[in-house]
C-alpha cells in the first residue's frame, strides 16, 4: 500500500453519477455523467489538474429526476452541496469550483 499526499488538492468536486435499476430516480438518467465529463475536461482545459480534482461517485443521496448531485471540498472548509444541478447550472458550479 502506498500513502498519497493530497496536499496539492486546492478543491475536490463530486458528481454522483449513480446509476439505479429502471423507474428509480438516479443521476445518471438527469445528466450525472455528462455532467462530470464536462468538469473533468474544463479542468483539465484551465490547467487545473493537479489542484482541481473531479471524481464520478455512487449515490450521494439526494436521488431526483431534475438534475445531479454534486459537491464541492476545500480543505478546511465545510462541503458545498449542490442538488437537482441541470446543465445550464454548470457556469455556476464552475464559479464556485475556481473561486478563491
Amino acid at each position: 500500500m502506498k500513502a498519497i499526499d493530497a496536499q496539492e488538492c486546492k478543491v475536490h468536486v463530486l458528481i454522483c453519477t449513480n446509476e439505479k435499476p429502471p423507474g428509480k430516480a438516479c443521476c445518471k438518467l438527469v445528466g450525472g455523467q455528462e455532467f462530470y465529463l464536462k468538469m473533468k475536461e474544463k479542468i483539465k482545459a484551465e490547467g487545473l489538474y493537479n489542484t482541481h480534482w473531479a471524481t464520478r461517485t455512487g449515490c450521494l443521496g439526494f436521488c431526483n429526476m431534475v438534475g445531479t448531485t454534486v459537491t464541492i471540498h476545500r480543505p478546511g472548509q465545510a462541503p458545498q452541496w449542490f442538488s437537482e444541478v441541470v446543465p445550464e447550472d454548470f457556469d455556476t458550479i464552475w464559479a464556485e469550483v475556481t473561486r478563491a
